[in-house]
């Protein structure tokens, strides 16, 4: 049976990661204080130090989070081919960030986002190859190359959605990029 978390140490916390990635938008994370992340949380010191020892705790469970909530949607996909598979991805990305728009917005739009970033696609790199390799033989050269290409220019297309405030919803962004992604920019570009 699993633990229940207190619904007070669940605010706490969410208090605290807000605070961080506002703050991440405001200053370099070196810069950072727990001074800082304590009065913008609107905690004590006290506080901060039941939960984290030191700054670099509150970014690093960010990121695990991050991950684990990207790879718990994702990971009830299965492989059948690879345009499914890549819709599939597109829309669960979708709904984890819709989950909290507010908070990946932060999260998406600080100058210091680069070491989330760095984690999600590695994960996802490793993730979408274990996923292919359970039901068929993959061109290792070529596996890379496209997941090379591809997951870090996805994840750079959503940030920039954020950052800019396009007119258009996530979910047609999901869709725009599952279909450049499937068809070729050749397909999809204007006159053709």
């Amino acid at each position: 049976m699993e633990k229940k978390t207190d619904k007070r140490v669940i605010k706490t916390k969410h208090a605290i990661f807000k605070a961080f990635v506002e703050l991440l938008n405001e200053k370099d994370i070196n810069q950072i204080t727990i001074t800082d992340i304590a009065k913008r949380a609107n905690i004590n010191r006290k506080t901060f130090y039941n939960y984290y020892s030191d700054v670099n705790g509150v970014m690093e469970e960010i990121q695990n989070l991050v991950v684990a909530a990207f790879i718990k949607n994702i990971g009830t996909i299965e492989f059948t081919n690879m345009a499914d598979f890549l819709t599939e991805i597109f829309i669960k990305f979708t709904e984890t960030v819709n989950h909290d728009l507010e908070f990946y917005g932060l999260l998406f739009k600080t100058n210091n986002r680069s070491f989330l970033i760095v984690k999600i696609v590695d994960i996802l790199k490793k993730y979408v190859q274990q996923r292919i390799e359970e039901t068929e033989t993959l061109d290792q050269k070529r596996f890379k190359v496209a997941v090379d290409l591809c997951v870090p220019g996805i994840i750079s297309v959503y940030m920039n959605w954020f950052t800019n405030s396009y007119d258009y919803s996530i979910e047609e962004l999901s869709s725009l990029l599952t279909d450049f992604i499937l068809n070729g920019i050749q397909k999809n570009w204007p006159g053709n």
